[in-house]
């Protein structure tokens, strides 16, 4: 049986692959610690962001959803995957969709990844609370969320 896969798929596949591996490796390469909460400062997300700017919105959520993921289990952090994989997808998500309805505002990408951020900081917020069982005792978390 051959299956004959029209030449955009395959360039979509290898452009998200590529920019999974990228979130992934300036995930978990380029960190700086935070001894506070204990997690890590990264430049990641800037590398979602440019997926989305190049490879579109879908592509650039399973991108980032994926590469963050990843990160997340191979440093160590596996109890976070899943919620690091919705919380940047939709973070991606957000930041396309916005680019997509404000077509006239000159830095569209700019008002999505900024609110695509603040959704990051809120889900990683909530999460983190659920997870201690305390919403007060995770408010120092949220400055290594941004």
């Amino acid at each position: 049986m051959v299956i004959i896969m029209d030449d955009m798929k395959v360039k979509d596949m290898v452009y998200t692959a590529l920019f999974a591996a990228l979130v992934c490796v300036a995930t978990f390469i380029i960190k700086v610690p935070l001894p506070v909460s204990g997690g890590y400062a990264h430049i990641g997300d800037g590398f979602i962001f440019l997926a989305v700017i190049l490879i579109g919105k879908k592509n650039g959520a399973w991108a980032g959803a994926i590469g963050a993921a990843l990160a997340d289990i191979i440093g160590g952090y596996s109890i976070y995957a899943l919620p690091t994989f919705i919380i940047k997808g939709v973070m991606a998500l957000i930041m396309g969709y916005m680019i997509e309805k404000l077509p006239s505002l000159k830095h569209n990408w700019v008002a999505g990844a900024i609110t695509g951020s603040i959704w990051q900081v809120l889900s990683y917020y909530v999460v983190g609370s659920l997870m201690v069982g305390n919403f007060l005792t995770t408010i120092g978390e949220i400055p290594g969320n941004t």
